[in-house]
């Protein structure tokens, strides 16, 4: 079943429901969630909604329900990305940016190796 072919809105609210997890979680990570349609696919089939993930079926949902579009920062034949309150308005420097993302590799690495 395609997403825009729901029999009802109990599914659409349960497809709602795992894009609002999946802000929760990033937010509280402080990182974008970004997600290629076969990762969105599987996690919500996993969950047991039947979901198949493509930018056509996924625009007709979006253009659709205001909800969504409010959960929605982008998306394009590539997959979605969330609107991550907080995340993503950064003014910190591409040199800043980078240097945190080393920090935090090594910071990982080291708890690894110690």
């Amino acid at each position: 079943m395609r997403l825009k072919e729901f029999s009802g809105a109990h599914e659409l609210d349960r497809f709602i429901v795992v894009l609002k997890n999946l802000i929760g979680r990033a937010a509280s990570k402080k990182e974008p969630a970004q997600f290629n349609w076969n990762a969105l696919q599987t996690l919500t089939n996993n969950l047991g909604i039947d979901f198949q993930a493509d930018y056509d079926t996924f625009k007709a949902m979006h253009d659709a329900n205001p909800v969504i579009q409010g959960m929605v920062k982008n998306f394009n034949d590539k997959g979605i990305e969330l609107d991550v309150p907080g995340v993503g308005d950064d003014d910190r420097t591409p040199d800043e940016k980078s240097q945190d993302a080393v920090d935090k590799i090594a910071a990982q690495n080291a708890e690894k190796n110690l």
